[in-house]
């Protein structure tokens, strides 16, 4: 090989090991921050309080609010609808959580599995009253982290129950979904 060759190939790598630190350090991308909610055009921070928003889905990132269930359940469609979201076989789907007992009051959906999720964040730390289960089992915890004591309901796929059982109404801090 040629002390030109040589040369050349020396500062074509060196010239890379320069370049790379620039690059993986030009920007990197924000934390996700779940509490802080899309409503109707404006942000706002779902520990300080909810205002208008009565319903607010989250996978974990991003966070969206509205006025109604109903106006969250058509916007959700219709996103999966525009996205050409495709099922999985595998359990896909959101657990949700009411502040009033019979599935009324404020409405948190989540869809974030195979990880704890505290519900302070969302401003829903000891609010549950009564829940929803899609078909993904799901476990309640009352403490951060799931941590504390397991509620001793049925929280298996599917179910629903308009009220907590006795002593565990606004109690839930974290959940799980399988």
């Amino acid at each position: 090989m040629k002390r030109t060759t040589r040369i050349t190939i020396l500062a074509t790598v060196m010239l890379g090991l320069v370049a790379v630190p620039f690059v993986g350090s030009a920007g990197a991308a924000p934390k996700p921050n779940p509490s802080l909610a899309s409503f109707e055009g404006a942000t706002i921070d779902l520990r300080g309080g909810w205002g208008d928003a009565k319903a607010c889905t989250s996978n974990g990132t991003t966070t969206t609010c509205y006025r109604t269930e109903a106006e969250m359940d058509a916007n959700t469609q219709a996103s999966r609808v525009s996205s050409g979201v495709v099922i999985q076989a595998t359990c896909s789907g959101t657990l949700r959580l009411y502040s009033g007992t019979s599935y009324t009051g404020s409405l948190l959906q989540l869809s974030t599995q195979q990880v704890y999720t505290n519900l302070s964040p969302y401003g829903f730390d000891n609010v549950t009253s009564s829940y929803k289960v899609g078909p993904c089992s799901s476990i309640f915890y009352d403490g951060a982290n799931g941590s504390g004591s397991v509620y001793p309901g049925n929280t298996n796929a599917n179910i629903q129950s308009p009220t907590m059982l006795g002593g565990w109404d606004n109690r839930i801090s974290s959940i799980y979904i399988s």
